[in-house]
């Protein structure tokens, strides 16, 4: 083996696992942000109200239309014929179609995407906050 032909093995595999991790440290910063809210939701009350936002879906699609277009993009620029691009990029197409149509049904019935509520009881529930951060907090007593 040349020592340019180690180099360039070298270097495609140190591609290899940056895209890896920036995919690893993708998806932790999806879960990491869904676990927040679902933790402020419990925090004010209003956990059993949500809905599910389907931000997966959205995640996903674009990961899958990524690696497609990628495999893709592989293929046109060796000049060879495309492994799983194909597929990986219409499944991303599809689960990206899926998300819009959730999302658009979602607001056609009328109910915010993120709680779940009508939009009316979320100005109603902001006064309600509003109206509690305005009252004195009564002094508890400290052990």
């Amino acid at each position: 083996m040349a020592p340019l032909q180690l180099a360039v093995d070298v270097l495609g595999l140190a591609v290899i696992g940056l895209v890896a991790l920036v995919g690893i440290v993708f998806f932790a910063a999806i879960l990491y942000t869904e676990h927040r809210k679902e933790m402020k939701l419990v925090e004010t009350g209003q956990y059993a109200e949500a809905r599910e936002s389907g931000t997966w879906v959205l995640a996903v699609g674009l990961l899958l239309l990524a690696l497609g277009l990628a495999d893709l993009l592989r293929a046109v620029w060796t000049g060879t014929v495309p492994e799983d691009g194909l597929t990986l990029t219409l499944l991303g197409i599809a689960a990206l179609v899926y998300f819009a149509f959730r999302r658009r049904e979602a607001r056609q019935v009328g109910t915010d995407g993120d709680t779940g509520r009508p939009p009316d009881a979320n100005a109603d529930a902001d006064a309600d906050a509003d109206a509690d951060a305005d009252a004195s907090p009564e002094p508890t007593p400290r052990d």
